[in-house]
């Protein structure tokens, strides 16, 4: 009795030990694109806001399949981590095109004024 005892005892504590551990490198990977494409206004820009969004919640879905010992959960901290970097270059496109916009205006005002 005893000995079944502990034989399950130490089956129970291998099992524990052998859960996949969240991996810290892919978090923080994939929180710090999130951070910056928060920075960038991500969050303003609609389809931006989107891949934000998506992100966010592929992140939170990693973590609590890391925290069961999930291996699945490298992939989805992977797919966070794209659909923040798209969010990040879509606010980018966004910001650029509104600058390139303003300085085209810029160009006719002086364009129409006319040349000394």
């Amino acid at each position: 009795m005893k000995k079944t005892l502990l034989v399950s005892v130490a089956v129970l504590a291998l099992g524990a030990c052998a859960s996949t551990p969240v991996n810290t490198e892919k978090l923080a990977s994939s929180e710090s694109s999130m951070r910056g494409a928060e920075e960038v206004g991500a969050s303003g820009v609609p389809a931006a806001k989107l891949h934000l969004q998506l992100a966010h919640d592929q992140n939170a879905e990693a973590k609590k399949l890391a925290a069961a010992g999930d291996p699945r959960s490298e992939a989805l901290f992977a797919r966070s981590e794209a659909d923040a970097e798209l969010a990040l270059g879509l606010a980018r496109e966004t910001t650029v095109h509104n600058e390139a916009l303003k300085a085209a205006e810029d160009l006719n005002a002086v364009k129409s004024k006319g040349a000394p």
